[in-house]
């Protein structure tokens, strides 16, 4: 549930409780509620949710010391199989959590990768802004979510940031909007499993463009090419693995 990971655009994944609520259209092929259908992690999705054990939280811990003894700074996905801002967590698990996280950062090492689709609900925890090795995001699925969820969260948020285009239902366009001079880093990719969505190329394009000209480091993560899922692909003939700088 950690050390290893198939996400493209991270080192490490720690989930610190399993279990979430679909709020939004890219939430429809959830690739964590369809997999606890296998791995019967929590009894009913959307409605159960499980602390995971002491055992994995100490990991962030060992993380961190050894990124340290490595000289680098490695990201952790907090957390693949939930949402942290999600209405229906104790808020004794989100406060644990960002303790541990606050426990990470006097060690260095980590940057700390916290995706939610409710950034209505960042403000609830008051002063994580403090930590500087915590990178925000919010998931802007379609131009709708786009719309909706970008001022919020730049209201919420003030740090370092990125957005997730996963998965990518529609174009993004900025129109009249200047938001792109406040994003840090933008990944875009399909979904995977049986039941997969169609993405445009000609979409993913035209959003790669836009981080180009602004000069937003873009991920590439996973498209579908001639009906196979295929992890970094290129676009254009390069892939675009981009990341931010740690400190931005």
């Amino acid at each position: 549930m950690g050390e290893i990971t198939g996400i493209a655009w991270t080192d490490h994944t720690f989930n610190p409780w399993i279990g979430c609520t679909k709020v939004s259209a890219g939430c429809e092929n959830c690739y964590a509620a369809r997999d606890n259908k296998r791995f019967n992690w929590v009894g009913e999705w959307g409605k159960d949710y499980r602390l995971t054990s002491d055992a994995n939280w100490k990991k962030p811990i060992q993380w961190a010391r050894k990124a340290v003894a490595d000289g680098v700074t490695r990201r952790v996905f907090c957390a693949s199989l939930a949402d942290v801002f999600d209405e229906k967590v104790d808020w004794q698990w989100r406060a644990r959590l960002f303790s541990l996280i606050g426990e990470t950062e006097k060690i260095g090492g980590l940057e700390w990768l916290i995706l939610t689709k409710r950034p209505e609900r960042i403000n609830l925890m008051h002063m994580i802004e403090m930590y500087t090795n915590i990178r925000m995001g919010i998931t802007t699925e379609n131009q709708e979510m786009f719309d909706k969820r970008m001022p919020i969260f730049l209201e919420a948020w003030h740090g370092k940031n990125f957005i997730s285009v996963e998965p990518m239902l529609s174009g993004i366009h900025m129109g009249a909007n200047s938001y792109w001079e406040k994003i840090d880093w933008v990944i875009v990719g399909c979904e995977s499993g049986n039941d997969v969505r169609s993405i445009s190329i000609g979409a993913v394009r035209c959003l790669q463009e836009q981080c180009e000209h602004d000069k937003i480091p873009f991920f590439l993560k996973q498209l579908v090419i001639n009906g196979k899922l295929t992890v970094k692909p290129e676009l254009d003939g390069r892939q675009w693995l981009e990341f931010p700088e740690a400190s931005k």
